[in-house]
């Protein structure tokens, strides 16, 4: 019986885990792909953020230079932050929901772009 509620504690564990909020910092910079978004050697995990990241995007001015485009696309993140002296651009067609936004640097093209989960606007996307 122990054995069993091992092996259930361990599948719980590891699901919870898959789960989890993590943190996925900009870096930008990634050869023929210095801007974009959805490319994963932009991004400190090495992969491109979903609905369970907390996305920062700092100021890469003194490294590469090279902060976020999101196209045409529809991205989805747990949170937002862009630090003081950083920018994220999104292009006509994109669209970035999130459970919440801190926007202290620039945001190219965010005003109407950027819906937060459980407001009205995220219903209709």
């Amino acid at each position: 019986m122990s054995k069993i509620f091992s092996v259930c504690l361990f599948a719980l564990i590891a699901v919870t885990s898959a789960f989890a909020q993590k943190n996925n910092t900009w870096r930008g910079g990634a050869p023929g792909h210095e801007t974009e978004w959805s490319y994963f050697k932009n991004w400190s995990t090495g992969r491109v953020p979903n609905e369970f990241d907390r996305v920062l995007i700092p100021d890469v001015s003194a490294s590469s230079n090279d902060y976020p485009v999101i196209k045409a696309e529809k991205v989805e993140v747990l949170s937002l932050q862009i630090q003081p002296g950083a920018m994220l651009t999104l292009l006509p067609n994109a669209l970035l929901l999130a459970e919440e936004v801190d926007l202290q640097g620039f945001c190219i093209g965010c005003d109407r772009r950027i819906v937060l989960e459980g407001s009205a606007d995220a219903a209709t996307n």
